[in-house]
């Protein structure tokens, strides 16, 4: 059904590219009754009336979606919710009377339309669906606001071009260009503040495509964070109760960006101690020194400053998403900070426990395989480092090389080219499945559907030979989205084994979006699957072999993981 956006999709999908695109707010834009402040004040909230605002922000979120006049972008939807509070907030306040009246003096623009027949979709096609019945229960709702919101649930509005969640002109892409990021927000203010978290809130209710493995209970989570939100009265309060939402998704590809532009890795401390580090049976290691700093590779690090190694990781799980425990790009650039430059670091060298004084530095650190793509082994072997190709460099390596023993293609670094399909047209003599993409339907706020199955491999027209040679793969908890999404591909080849840890778990394209105060956000925005529908996200693709690298190969300077391709390759699997 979305095969006129294949070509676009496979761009995204590649890139993890999120589309931004300035676009014209007509209406909701010119009221400004709320621009100095909503006015909201909370001397303290009762259970009560935390119940009774998680039910405004589950009314608020239905009607901001699925509501044609707000939709139009007529309605400046977030000063109604403005608007409607103090009433909320009174003692003994009738809240589903309030909130009827509320939805109803919008008009009556919610007749129910026919759904074009272009968004309809069979059951076996549907991926995900709207979690929307709460809006049908007349015992959770009233009579009459139940009735208003089942009407306003048969809309079906498949022209967006003016709404909160935009899609611009065929593209089955959200763009969520037009929430108003509030540039001059007081951050005491406890309206705003909550209208951040009623914005997130129903932005993965509605528009995320794996709020069914998030592995929490969503409503749960917004009555949690009601109070959370509310209490704080300053910016870095606000950045911080916002960063620990982000974590509740359980998304490798969310992060958090301050008004500031500065990270959430800024609070853990200005300095990052000049290193690489693995996990080798729960303990952190040090497997490369980038500058001399203290510290040396194969050390085990047991405590930083005050605090225990298991107190950071605990801290910084609580900031930092991580589709899986044990991975996370993020993570991994957070966790051995310090506010000082010089920081007593408890570690076990050799067997011995020692102190040791680390020098962190304020230079940019990644995480990366610097190994060039070369020939090993007399020449029987291509070594190709993903992370490290140049365009046009896979067609000059396949052809100088075509006659080698065996490739190991390195997916340890984020790929700098694009490897899923140009690789894969080598190495895969006929086009084969590979993965299904889930899209949000743009008429039905909540529901995905999955597209045709994507392929990889030499097109049908073509009778060119392939690569007979062994392919191993090499993964790791760093091989996060476009390294997910390729290795899916290549391990179609005939004659691959993929070799090394379990990935990232984060895969699909990345969508950004703004918080109240500009404070910037993104989440995987489109689901990505195993031919038969198997998710992939917080499970990650997993190796054929598992190979975790040990403390006495770090010290002693090898890769093991290309010491065990070779082998493999060698001995023919």
């Amino acid at each position: 059904m979305y095969l006129v956006f294949f070509s676009v999709l496979l761009i995204f999908i590649i890139a993890g590219y999120s589309t931004s695109q300035e676009t014209l707010q007509p209406g909701r834009e010119k009221k400004q009754d709320f621009d100095q402040g909503s006015g909201m004040k909370f001397s303290s909230l009762s259970e009560q009336k935390i119940v009774d605002l998680a039910k405004v922000s589950k009314v608020w979120g239905m009607v901001k979606y699925y509501h044609p006049k707000v939709v139009s972008g007529d309605i400046n939807w977030d000063y109604e919710l403005f608007r409607v509070m103090p009433s909320i907030l009174e003692d003994n306040s009738d809240v589903n009377s309030i909130l009827y009246k509320w939805v109803h003096s919008l008009g009556n623009g919610t007749v129910p339309r026919d759904l074009e027949q272009l968004y309809q979709f069979s059951k076996n096609s549907i991926q995900l669906s709207p979690t929307t019945d709460w809006g049908k229960d007349e015992e959770y709702l009233g009579t009459d606001l139940s009735l208003e919101l089942s009407k306003l649930l048969d809309s079906n509005i498949s022209e967006r071009e003016n709404a909160y969640v935009i899609f611009k002109g065929n593209s089955p892409f959200p763009i969520m260009d037009n929430e108003n990021p509030y540039y001059s927000m007081k951050f005491d203010d406890a309206g705003y503040r909550l209208l951040g978290l009623f914005r997130y809130w129903n932005i993965i209710e509605y528009y995320y495509p794996y709020k069914d493995v998030i592995g929490e209970d969503w409503d749960r989570v917004l009555l949690e964070f009601i109070p959370k939100i509310i209490d704080g009265s300053d910016y870095d309060s606000y950045f911080m109760t916002l960063s620990e939402l982000t974590t509740r998704i359980h998304d490798s590809h969310a992060y958090l960006v301050g008004k500031n532009k500065e990270s959430i890795t800024d609070y853990f401390g200005k300095y990052q101690f000049p290193v690489n580090f693995t996990e080798i049976n729960n303990q952190i290691v040090i497997s490369k020194v980038i500058n001399k700093c203290g510290l040396e590779v194969g050390d085990i690090i047991l405590k930083v400053g005050d605090n225990s190694i298991d107190q950071l990781l605990e801290e910084r799980r609580k900031y930092i998403s991580q589709s899986r425990e044990d991975t996370a790009t993020f993570f991994f650039l957070a966790l051995l900070r310090a506010h000082q430059k010089n920081t007593d670091v408890t570690i076990i060298r050799q067997g011995k426990t020692m102190d040791v004084s680390v020098t962190g530095s304020r230079q940019v650190i990644n995480f990366l395989v610097d190994t060039k793509s070369q020939a090993i082994e007399n020449g029987e072997i291509y070594y190709i480092n993903a992370g490290l190709l140049g365009k046009g460099e896979i067609d000059a390596i396949m052809k100088e090389w075509w006659n080698t023993k065996g490739l190991i293609v390195d997916l340890r670094n984020y790929p700098s080219s694009e490897l899923t399909y140009t690789l894969a047209q080598y190495l895969i003599p006929s086009e084969k499945e590979f993965a299904k993409v889930s899209l949000p339907n743009r008429a039905i706020p909540g529901e995905f559907n999955y597209i045709e199955t994507l392929v990889s491999g030499k097109p049908q027209d073509t009778n060119d030979a392939v690569y007979k040679g062994k392919v191993v793969i090499l993964i790791n908890e760093q091989t996060i989205s476009s390294g997910e999404f390729t290795t899916m591909s290549l391990r179609n080849t005939e004659n691959s084994i993929v070799l090394g840890r379990p990935t990232a778990g984060a895969d699909g394209n990345v969508v950004k979006f703004t918080f109240p105060g500009n404070i910037k956000t993104a989440i995987s925005g489109i689901g990505v699957f195993d031919p038969e529908n198997k998710p992939t996200q917080r499970i990650g693709v997993q190796p054929d072999i598992l190979l975790d690298p040990t403390i006495e190969g770090i010290i002693e300077g090898r890769d093991e993981y290309v010491e065990r391709a070779v082998e493999l390759i060698k001995d023919g699997y």
